[in-house]
């Protein structure tokens, strides 16, 4: 197992030098690979940017609990990035930016709602980052690399080729990473249905457990359970600065709309795959802890040659994720505050604003490890931010989409209420029938966005 691993990661580094000695020649290469993405290329860092360690890990623990149903996480996501490319895709690259924050300042102008925007990205991105690393040590626990080391290797191997190769070496990291991890659980979960006999079989080793029929139903987790995980994460997919960074990366708004669908329906598909695995280790072992079903599968079912493909893909299913998570935290930093904010620098220095964005890529995944590792009790509290992005810059960008009447005053009041409300309720928590934070709190900055925009453009005319 620990050959593979190594060589995989040789693969990802080599890949990174590769894309910056090729492709890599200013800002927007390093940022936006040129715009030159494909249709293959961005469905795959489309898909990779979701499809990462808590889709394989979690689907797995959510397949454990929930049944088939607990598929529903990664299902989220797919039908998050076809609406994307149903609604903004084709808009949004038509209209060439950088970053969301970059709609917004266009859309309603001023500085304040950029800052806004992107430090509460930014602050969310960094935290996720963080847990992605712990993912990483988590994974690579499972070879016998105890402690931190495995989570610096790991971390350092992706920071390296992303400061290397920019979104050039993200892309392409990502299409394998994405081909090698959705092998590794369609492998496993037929593994896994060998060693319990196919569906049939693994239905009565469930049943003898007393497991329910419910289990085996795609709607057994309930419908307001799947709607209140089916929401937040298409919101989020809706505005998410690591989702459309590929999109403007795309060779057309054409592309960019084709290739969120496409990824999305490759989404949809192999998220049934690690909840095949957790229904497995179900029927197939006495685990307390449902997260702990992958490991399991993985330590017990594999022989060293396969179980070392699907660890491989484990890893590169946390890497992709974390690499999309780096460059579009470093686009933030770049395009937001460096140049658009702080005016330190001009679009038109290629060159010196591509040293800039390595720094900059490298000073952030640092960071991410550092916190990981040092001060991991702060990762949740980063991660509220994620939380009120959505809450609050889901409704002035999606509004603003829609709505031609919506004004600069109405998107800021609804952003400022929106997040506001968002970690009162997080910090409170506080909840809405059952309704997760972000949800309620982007209920009430729709109102807000709607009774300001009319009332200021009242008062305008």
């Amino acid at each position: 197992m620990l050959y593979i691993v190594i060589l995989y990661m040789v693969a990802m580094l080599l890949v990174g030098w590769w894309a910056g000695r090729v492709y890599i020649k200013g800002m927007t290469d390093f940022l936006l690979a040129g715009r030159r993405l494909g249709i293959v290329l961005c469905a795959a860092t489309l898909a990779a940017t979701h499809f990462g360690g808590g889709a394989v890990m979690g689907g797995g623990e959510y397949g454990f609990k929930y049944g088939l149903s607990g598929a529903w996480y990664g299902v989220s996501c797919g039908i998050g990035l076809i609406l994307l490319g149903l609604v903004t895709a084709k808009k949004f690259r038509d209209l060439a930016f950088y970053t969301v924050p970059d709609y917004l300042e266009k859309r309603y102008g001023g500085k304040t709602i950029r800052a806004l925007g992107s430090l509460l990205s930014i602050v969310a991105l960094i935290g996720i980052l963080a847990a992605q690393v712990l993912s990483a040590r988590g994974a690579l626990g499972i070879l016998g690399i105890t402690g931190n080391t495995g989570a610096i290797i790991a971390t350092l191997v992706f920071i390296v080729y992303t400061t290397a190769g920019g979104l050039w070496a993200v892309t392409i990291t990502d299409l394998i990473q994405m081909i090698l991890a959705a092998i590794g659980v369609i492998l496993a979960a037929n593994v896994v249905l060998g060693k319990t006999g196919g569906f049939g079989g693994m239905e009565l080793l469930l049943q003898a457990k007393g497991v329910g029929p419910e289990y085996f139903s795609i709607w057994g987790m309930g419908t307001a359970s799947i709607m209140w995980l089916l929401l937040p994460t298409v919101m989020y997919t809706l505005i998410g600065q690591d989702f459309y960074q590929r999109l403007f990366a795309a060779k057309s708004g054409t592309t960019a709309r084709n290739a969120s669908l496409v990824g999305g329906i490759v989404l949809v598909i192999v998220s049934f795959f690690p909840a095949i695995m957790g229904m497995g280790a179900n029927a197939l072992a006495d685990l307390e802890d449902a997260s702990m079903a992958v490991p399991w599968i993985l330590k017990n079912l594999m022989g060293p040659l396969l179980g070392g493909v699907i660890l491989a893909a484990l890893l590169a299913a946390i890497m992709s994720t974390a690499d999309s998570l780096l460059s579009a935290a470093t686009s933030h930093i770049v395009k937001d505050f460096w140049i658009e904010i702080f005016h330190v620098s001009e679009v038109d220095k290629e060159k010196e604003l591509l040293r800039v964005s390595r720094i900059s890529t490298f000073v952030i995944g640092i960071l991410s490890l550092i916190i990981a590792l040092i001060v991991p009790g702060i990762i949740d509290a980063l991660i509220y931010s994620y939380t009120m992005y959505t809450a609050g810059v889901f409704v002035p960008v999606i509004g603003g989409f829609l709505w031609k009447g919506a004004t600069k005053e109405g998107a800021l009041a609804s952003l400022i209420i929106g997040s506001i409300l968002a970690l009162w309720g997080i910090i409170g928590g506080v909840t809405l029938f059952g309704a997760p934070v972000e949800i309620f709190a982007a209920l009430i900055s729709l109102i807000v966005f709607i009774v300001v925009s009319l009332f200021t453009k009242k008062h305008a005319s």
